[in-house]
């Protein structure tokens, strides 16, 4: 329910701060606000009023001139230090300073680098080094780190699952690409096939992954099935059963499979 400024009228202003701790406990923070924001109007000594209200700020600027209020009242309060110290931690050093300060910023990884930058999201300062670009503006790496999808999270033990997927696929591939290397016409259009088929056992392999990572992981199945495909149809005598056998379809295969492979797990 709404709370009209005429309900806040006959409020005074320990019933106030008493209905906003009670909001802000149960997580209504814009209730809570309306509360705290009349009694620190009315009252703007009270700093039992004004912890309340930095704990359900949503700006940091906001909180940071709640908290420092609060120490002006009482310079020992634990609460209000604590805060502060938390949101130097959250959102660097430049988050405590005034808004009458020089607009000078520094990175919050690299405290001697001078920036301008600030992430949309959490608002920390930030050099280009540690920007990254989102489709709503510039997220620094943490918040980048965050909401990176799932899918493009890769463990160690995928990665191993994918490279051992792919590359078994790749040498049976390979074995024919060179029992067929003197047609050259046909591993020409069989090589990407043959990347696109070591891709999906890649993708299989670790998981339904995508990103740089299996990326590179595809490209390396294929050059390396390529090569030992190669090598075992020499070393087994298989190349012997074929009249049209030769290394130019290993290396067409490795050349554009890879590409194919790659791109498939962009």
């Amino acid at each position: 329910m709404a709370i009209r400024r005429a309900d806040l009228a006959v409020l005074d202003v320990d019933e106030l701060v008493r209905r906003g701790a009670a909001a802000a406990r149960v997580g209504e923070a814009g209730e809570a606000r309306l509360y705290l924001a009349e009694a620190t109007a009315r009252d703007p000594g009270n700093a039992d009023a004004w912890l309340w209200l930095a704990g359900v700020e949503s700006d940091p600027q906001a909180k940071r001139r709640a908290f420092e209020r609060v120490l002006e009242l009482r310079a020992d309060d634990p609460e209000a230090r604590a805060g502060l110290e938390r949101l130097a931690e959250k959102y660097g050093q430049a988050v405590l300073a005034s808004e009458d300060a020089a607009a000078v910023m520094y990175c919050t990884w690299h405290p001697n680098r001078e920036t301008g930058l600030t992430c949309t999201r959490c608002g920390r300062p930030m050099c280009p080094e540690c920007a990254r670009q989102h489709p709503v503006g510039w997220r620094c790496k943490e918040c980048a780190k965050e909401l990176r999808s799932p899918l493009y999270k890769v463990s160690p033990i995928q990665y191993l699952g994918a490279l051992a997927a792919g590359t078994a696929l790749s040498t049976l591939i390979g074995i024919g690409m060179y029992m067929i290397g003197g047609l050259w016409f046909f591993a020409l259009f069989l090589g990407p096939a043959g990347g696109a088929a070591v891709a999906e056992a890649v993708s299989v392999g670790g998981g339904r992954k995508r990103g740089q990572g299996m990326q590179v992981v595809a490209a390396v199945s294929v050059v390396l099935g390529a090569a030992v495909g190669a090598w075992i149809a020499m070393a087994s005598g298989l190349s012997a059963l074929s009249p049209f056998r030769g290394a130019l379809g290993p290396i067409l295969y490795a050349v554009l499979g890879a590409v194919a492979a790659s791109r498939r797990l962009k």
